[in-house]
C-alpha cells in the first residue's frame, strides 16, 4: 500500500543549493514512488500522513562513530566488560540514533567486528531455519550501517595507553610494517568490512602522544589502500597532521578523519584527489560535553589547545573545495550528531552544505548515492520531518517530528496533533523499538 506524505516543505538535498518545495512524496515498496511539487492534494489510494508545513528532508547520516565506544571510561568500565555487554550497549546508542533522525551511520572502528554484526542484523540479513521462519517478521530496527571493524594502529599507537589493557574485549588490531599490515587488512575484509580504519598519528584520548605526530608509514598505509582498492572498498585514516595527510593522500588513503592541522597544500592534494574530509569539530571544541562525561584532564587540554588550529584546518578545506562529510566521534550518537553540525555552521560553514555533507556527500562517500541520501523518485524511502527550517537554523533537526526507513514508519511524533481516530495511518504502522 502507497504512504502519500501530503502538504510538506520538501528539501530533496539533490542540487547544490536546497531550497525548500511545496509537495507531496508518495512512497511504495519501500521507496520513494514520486515526489509531486504543488498544493496540497487529496490522495487517490493508500494512508496519507499530513505533514501540515512540515520540512521533509533526507534522513541523517553520521560517518564517524564508535557505536560501542567508551571514549572517555574514566573508571575504565570497558577494560572488564565482555563482548555481549559492549554490543548490547553499541545496539541500544545506534537504535536510538535511528529514532532521533540519524539513519545511516559509518562506524569508524569498534572491537570484535560488532558493528558489522549489527550492519546485518538491521539489514535482516538473517540465518534460515528456525531464524528466518521464527524472526523475520520481529526485526530489530536499527540505522543502515558502513562498517569497519576493528581499527588499525601500529604497536603503541593512538588511544594506547602503557600496559593498560582490555580483559576480554580487544579494540585495536596493532600492526608494524607492511607484511603486517596486509594480514591486518585482509583479516577485516574478511570479516565483512567495507572499510579499513588506520590510525596514522596520535591523537587526544592517549596519556603519552601528540595530536600531530605521525605514527604509521606511507608503506604500511599505502599497503593497506592496496588490500582495499583491490577488494573495491576504501580506506579512512585518523590523522591529525597536515605533513601526515600528504603522505597518506599520495598512499591511497580515500577519507581524512579530523584533520587536527590542514594547511593549504594538504587541503590541494585532497581537493585534487577528491579524498574526503570529516573533521569532528566536536572533539576539540565541545568542552561542555568533555566535562560533562569526565574526560582526564590530559585529554580536555590536549583538545581545547587544538580547538583553534582545528577550526582553521576545517576553514581552509571547505574554503578550497574538500569534499567535507559529518561524523562526531562522540556518543549518545543520538545526543551529539546534531550538536556536530552546529559546530560546522559556527565555524562557518551555510546550513545547506552542512545538510548536504550529512545527506548527499555521506551518502556518496559510502558509494550509495545512486540509492539513497536524497528525495527523489527511485530512491530508498528513508526521509525525516521537522517543523522548521534547517537551512535558515541546523538546530531545527534537533526536533525531528517523523522519521522513515526503508518506508516504514519509525517515529511519528505528528500523531499527537492529529485526531485520534487518524492518529496512525491506515496500513502503516510504527515500528516497535
Amino acid at each position: 500500500m502507497a504512504l502519500h506524505l501530503t502538504n510538506a516543505q520538501i528539501i530533496d538535498c539533490v542540487g547544490d543549493d536546497p531550497r525548500p518545495v511545496a509537495g507531496a512524496v508518495v512512497i511504495e515498496g519501500g521507496l520513494i514512488a514520486a515526489v509531486e511539487p504543488g498544493p496540497p492534494r487529496t490522495p487517490a489510494g493508500g494512508a496519507a500522513i499530513d505533514l501540515r508545513g512540515a520540512y521533509l528532508l533526507p534522513g541523517l547520516w553520521d560517518v564517524h562513530c564508535h557505536p560501542g565506544g567508551m571514549i572517555p571510561d574514566p573508571h575504565r568500565v570497558s577494560l572488564f566488560e565482555s563482548e555481549a555487554e559492549r554490543t548490547l550497549r553499541a545496539a541500544r546508542n545506534t537504535m536510538a540514533a535511528l529514532r532521533a533522525g540519524v539513519v545511516a551511520l559509518r562506524a569508524v572502528g569498534d572491537a570484535s567486528f560488532l558493528d558489522i554484526a549489527l550492519r546485518e542484523t538491521y539489514a535482516n540479513r538473517i540465518p534460515g531455519g528456525l531464524w528466518r521462519k521464527g524472526y523475520a517478521d520481529k526485526p530489530l530496527v536499527g540505522p543502515r550501517m558502513f562498517c569497519a571493524g576493528r581499527p588499525i594502529r601500529t604497536t603503541g599507537g593512538h588511544a594506547a595507553n602503557g600496559r593498560v589493557k582490555e580483559v576480554y574485549v580487544r579494540a585495536h588490531m596493532e600492526v608494524d610494517g607492511p607484511a603486517e599490515m596486509r594480514k591486518a587488512a585482509r583479516q577485516c575484509i574478511k570479516m565483512g568490512a567495507d572499510w579499513i580504519k588506520l590510525a596514522i598519528t596520535g591523537g587526544i584520548a592517549g596519556i603519552r602522544e601528540s595530536m600531530y605526530e605521525i605514527q604509521m608509514t606511507r608503506e604500511e598505509i599505502q599497503t593497506a589502500c592496496e588490500v582495499a582498492h583491490n577488494k573495491g572498498l576504501k580506506v579512512c585514516a585518523h590523522t591529525g597532521s597536515a605533513e601526515a595527510v600528504k603522505v597518506a593522500v599520495r598512499a591511497g588513503i580515500d577519507c581524512i578523519e579530523h584533520g587536527y592541522q590542514l594547511d593549504e597544500e594538504a587541503c590541494a592534494l585532497m581537493a585534487e584527489n577528491r579524498v574526503y574530509y570529516c573533521p569532528t569539530l566536536s572533539v576539540t571544541h565541545d568542552e561542555a560535553y568533555m566535562r560533562r562525561w569526565e574526560w582526564p584532564e590530559h585529554s580536555i587540554r590536549r583538545a581545547i589547545d587544538g580547538a583553534a588550529l582545528h577550526r582553521q584546518s576545517f576553514q581552509t578545506a571547505l574554503r578550497m573545495g574538500v569534499q567535507i562529510v559529518n561524523g562526531a566521534d562522540t556518543n549518545p550518537i543520538a545526543d551529539t550528531a546534531v550538536g556536530e553540525l552546529e559546530w560546522l555552521v559556527r565555524a562557518g560553514a551555510s546550513c545547506a552544505h552542512t545538510l548536504l555533507g550529512s545527506t548527499r556527500r555521506a551518502a556518496d562517500l559510502c558509494g550509495v548515492a545512486a540509492s539513497t541520501g536524497t528525495i527523489a523518485a527511485g530512491k530508498v524511502a528513508d526521509v525525516i520531518a521537522v517543523d522548521r527550517n534547517p537551512l535558515d537554523d541546523i538546530s531545527a533537526l534537533r526536533e525531528v517530528s517523523l522519521v522513515i526507513k526503508d518506508g516504514a514508519v519509525v517515529v511519528d511524533r505528528l500523531a499527537e496533533r492529529r485526531p485520534a481516530a487518524s492518529a496512525v495511518p491506515v496500513g502503516v504502522e510504527p515500528v516497535s523499538m
